[in-house]
C-alpha cells in the first residue's frame, strides 16, 4: 500500500541546518531574535522613514568610531592603561597608483558609453541600459518588499 522506503522526517531545525541560525531564526535564542528583530527595525526606520542614506550612516559611524577610539586613548594616558590596539594602517604608493590607472580606464569607457547614449548614435545600447537599470529597479523594490516580508516574520515568534 505505501512506499516500502519511506522518506525520514526531518524537523524544520535540521532543514534549517541544526546550527545557531536555526537556533534564532526559530527563537530559541531570544537574545538573537531580538538583536535581529530590534537592527532590521532600526536600519528599516532609518533607510525608510526617517529618509537617512546609506553613505551617511557609514561616515557618521566611521566618525563616531573615531572619537570613541579618541576618547580611549585621551583616557588610557590619564589613567596610565595601555594604548587601544590600532593597526599601523598604510597604502602604499605603488598600489594607490596602480588603483588610480584601473579606476581611470573604467572611468573613461562609463563617460564614453554615457556620450553615446546622451548624443543618441547608438540606440541600441541605450535600449539595454534602459533595460537594465529597470531590471535593477524592479529588483530592488523586490528585495525591499523581502526585507518588509522579513520584518513581519520576525515580529511574531
Amino acid at each position: 500500500m505505501g512506499d516500502s522506503n519511506p522518506t525520514p522526517r526531518i524537523s524544520v531545525h535540521q532543514a534549517l541546518g541544526g546550527g545557531p541560525v536555526a537556533d534564532v531564526l526559530l527563537w530559541r535564542k531570544y537574545c538573537g531574535g531580538v538583536v535581529i528583530l530590534a537592527s532590521a527595525t532600526t536600519l528599516w526606520y532609518l533607510f525608510e522613514i526617517a529618509g537617512y542614506n546609506f553613505l551617511s550612516f557609514v561616515a557618521n559611524v566611521l566618525l563616531l568610531l573615531v572619537v570613541i577610539l579618541f576618547f580611549w586613548a585621551k583616557s588610557a594616558s590619564l589613567l596610565n592603561r595601555p594604548l587601544p590596539p590600532l593597526p599601523n594602517l598604510e597604502i602604499s604608493e605603488k598600489t594607490v597608483g596602480k588603483v588610480a590607472d584601473e579606476l581611470q580606464v573604467w572611468i573613461n569607457y562609463a563617460l564614453s558609453i554615457a556620450h553615446d547614449i546622451a548624443i543618441g548614435r547608438n540606440l541600441k545600447l541605450f535600449l539595454k541600459v534602459k533595460f537594465c537599470l529597470s531590471i535593477n529597479r524592479a529588483f530592488s523594490i523586490g528585495l525591499i518588499q523581502n526585507v518588509k516580508g522579513l520584518f513581519l516574520v520576525y515580529q511574531f515568534p
